[in-house]
């Protein structure tokens, strides 16, 4: 070895040594924080804020002598509230009486309280907006009838944290129902502060069932300029859902048996809506077009319905459906004078210039409009058979 080649050998083992030393500057122990799963946020007293964190709490490990108990497999957790003057004072709160530090990016979703919801968000928009330690992506709720507290209390089945159990709860439903829009924090800012369009938030309540507490999604929360003015119910929430801009997958439909009049049930494997504006007579109209297709899921009657005479049928009676829900949707929006649907958005990308004159009324403008709605919907499979089987008892 020449004495070149020694000095670049011994230059890369001090380099590798360095940087073993030294490790990630910003590195955070595990073992000096805690998990943070769920953060909410209510009105209090004397004009404060209420901060609720739902830390996990994972079991200890099992012992590994011979004979040792077996640890608790499932992870329980603990919720800290403290109030504040602000949205930061709050959570300073909390961390000032806790021994680690918080890892709030590991939040699966985010509640707002409905009294803090119908006080307004201003503040809280541009606190959410700027904070780098709330995630984009987390999943935003709003506790109804209650406080984010007081639902981040309560344990779930299956799934024993409350957080990640609303997740799982949005996104199930939205797949397997179809009644509910899964809103995350990003979305909801976003149409916060864009003009012509307003953001919809799931709800969640606390019920009773067979003597305990549970958790339950209930209806969507309509905002206008940060503020919660009303709710959809379910048909609504369900209309408001076929809006969706993006091609939509999942959820169900149940329509009439055409000979007796029972259930039938069918399921949505894609949708996709169009809004689209025009101006009429000097007027603005919206059209919706929604185009939808699904399979023959399930029938409660022996009648014969998967023959070419009945699908049709089947098919204007599940565009009725549609047509009707979005309907209702639409009523109750114009009623809450609140385009959660964007139709403001839709007229800015078609006419910029008359949206020009348009945006500062489009308060009074929005509950007038003449919205046509037109629905297509195609039934393409009926699974493992292709007919009604005939049992003889």
């Amino acid at each position: 070895m020449n004495a070149m080649t020694r000095k670049y050998l011994i230059l890369l083992v001090v380099l590798v040594s360095l940087g073993s030393v030294s490790g990630c500057w910003d590195s955070r122990e595990i073992n000096d924080n805690f998990v943070v799963v769920a953060i909410g946020w209510d009105a209090a007293a004397k004009r404060h804020l209420m901060f609720t964190e739902q830390i996990a709490e994972m079991p200890p490990q099992a012992g590994k002598q011979k004979g040792a108990k077996t640890a608790r497999s499932s992870p329980t957790f603990v919720t800290v509230s403290r109030d504040g003057r602000s949205l930061t004072e709050g959570p300073r709160n909390v961390h000032l009486r806790q021994p680690r530090s918080p890892l709030w990016q590991h939040a699966y979703c985010y509640l707002l309280g409905e009294d803090l919801c119908r006080q307004g968000l201003s503040g809280a928009v541009d606190y959410f907006l700027r904070n780098r330690n709330i995630r984009k992506t987390g999943y935003l709720f709003v506790a109804r009838n209650s406080t984010a507290a007081q639902v981040l209390q309560v344990p779930t089945e299956v799934e024993k944290l409350p957080g990640p159990a609303l997740v799982s709860m949005i996104k199930n439903q939205d797949l397997h129902i179809g009644i509910y829009t899964p809103t995350d924090m990003g979305d909801f800012l976003t149409k916060t502060i864009t003009p012509g369009i307003e953001p919809a938030v799931p709800g969640v309540e606390i019920v009773n069932e067979n003597g305990k507490k549970a958790l339950r999604l209930s209806g969507m929360a309509v905002f206008k300029e940060g503020r919660l003015v009303g709710w959809l119910n379910e048909e609504e929430s369900r209309g408001y859902r076929w809006l969706r801009p993006t091609p939509l997958a999942g959820g169900t439909k149940i329509i009439k048996c055409p000979f007796c009049g029972k259930p039938v049930l069918l399921d949505t494997t894609r949708s996709q809506c169009r809004i689209k504006p025009r101006i009429q007579d000097g007027r603005i109209v919206i059209t919706i077009d929604i185009k939808e297709e699904g399979n023959f899921y399930e029938q409660t009657c022996s009648h014969q319905l998967l023959t070419p005479k009945t699908f049709p049928q089947l098919e204007q009676q599940a565009a009725q459906l549609i047509a009707r829900q979005v309907r209702a949707a639409v009523n109750k929006a114009q009623a809450l004078d609140s385009d959660i649907f964007g139709f403001g958005q839709a007229v800015f990308e078609s006419f910029p210039k008359e949206w020009a004159s348009l945006e500062s009324k489009w308060a009074q403008v929005f509950p007038t409009l003449e919205v046509e709605i037109h629905v297509k919907s195609e039934i393409r499979r009926s699974y493992l058979t292709t007919e009604t089987l005939q049992y003889h008892f």
